[in-house]
């Protein structure tokens, strides 16, 4: 019996990056430091990586087909789904310090994000999508729903550091 390393590699590939979205995804539901300056840089990095991701798995075989669009239509839709989780994000002050993080409703908003991502996959497996099995696709689509939760957070964030000479209570959402 052979060893398929190349399904092997894929296997494990998969696996660590489920974990990392796992571990990012509980991180979302506890108090973290509103660091504007630092905000961007994990979904930037997410999104560079999946891209990288995605070349090295397309490199030299890859034909654009009709069914790929389903592809751009799940990014789309994942990035909505991240502008509500920042419009959904509680904030509060606690030692002169915002802090933020996702509400409860953001259960439901990840539940929807994972049967968009499941959903696409299966349907453009289906109708024969070059993109459809490619790992990098599942980093973009969490690098795209990330970042614009973020912009959404910070934005909001900016404009409670503004009005700072209040108190800065929990948001409903």
């Amino acid at each position: 019996m052979q060893w398929n390393w190349g399904t092997a590699n894929k296997s494990l590939d998969d696996v660590i990056i489920a974990a990392g979205i796992i571990i990012l995804i509980v991180r979302q539901f506890i108090w973290r430091s509103t660091q504007l300056h630092r905000m961007l840089l994990l979904p930037v990095v997410i999104i560079a990586a999946g891209l990288v991701y995605l070349v090295i798995e397309l490199w030299g075989g890859f034909g654009w087909a009709a069914a790929d669009w389903i592809i751009i239509g799940e990014l789309v839709l994942v990035t909505v789904t991240g502008t509500v989780m920042g419009l959904v994000t509680r904030f509060r002050t606690t030692d002169a310090q915002l802090q933020y993080k996702l509400s409860p409703a953001g259960i439901w908003l990840w539940a929807l994000f994972i049967v968009i991502r499941v959903g696409s996959f299966y349907l453009a497996s289906v109708l024969g999508a070059n993109l459809a099995e490619a790992t990098g696709l599942i980093l973009l689509s969490f690098g795209a729903n990330r970042l614009a939760a973020i912009l959404v957070v910070r934005k909001r964030a900016e404009g409670f550091l503004a009005r700072a000479s209040g108190e800065v209570g929990d948001e409903a959402p």
